[in-house]
């Protein structure tokens, strides 16, 4: 096997800065060529998904608009993880009870993910949340609208297949969840 050489990075410039994400411009250099060329690459915070199952075995689910593709979306919840946050088990666990209300038990990091490795240089951790309950009255923030729903969690899969789940994102947080279920 063929052992590579890194990349020379010449230069960094942020090109844009939003309140959501930055856009950076690496001049580097090809080691097998030694042309040089121009790469951007979108700066983005870490991110978490939070899988809630109740004691039920209800997945506890969201339905949100989604402006990338203007739609409503079933996804689970999920969010930024922020500077307040120690970690990313304590991110979901904060973005759940935002978002729907619900706590549980054991949370745990069940699998992480670059989102697109070809620009982005952050991670997305999946949180597994058992025997979650209702405890309190979202607090969402003022451009959320989102509503919660429980699905059973034998037709999670079914959801999945005929395309009512489609947010990338999502669908590896629940193929972390049925490969440690």
């Amino acid at each position: 096997m063929k052992k590579h050489k890194p990349w020379k990075i010449h230069s960094t410039k942020e090109i844009l800065s939003t309140p959501i994400f930055d856009v950076h411009v690496d001049s580097s250099e090809c080691p097998r060529t030694g042309r040089r060329g121009d790469f951007y690459k979108f700066k983005f915070g870490n991110w978490v998904n939070i899988v809630a199952v109740t004691a039920e075995n209800e997945m506890v689910m969201i339905r949100q608009y989604r402006h990338g593709n203007r739609k409503l979306e079933l996804e689970i919840p999920g969010g930024l993880i922020d500077s307040t946050d120690p970690d990313p088990v304590f991110a979901g666990q904060r973005e759940l009870l935002e978002e729907t209300g619900y706590s549980g038990r054991n949370p745990r990091i069940i699998g992480v993910v670059n989102p697109n490795p070809a620009l982005q240089d952050n991670n997305c951790y999946t949180v597994l949340v058992e025997n979650a309950e209702k405890l309190s009255e979202t607090a969402m923030e003022d451009c959320e609208d989102i509503e919660t729903e429980l699905v059973p969690v034998e037709k999670v899969l079914k959801l999945v297949k005929y395309g009512k789940i489609t947010h990338g994102l999502v669908l590896n947080a629940l193929m972390f969840y049925f490969l440690v279920k």
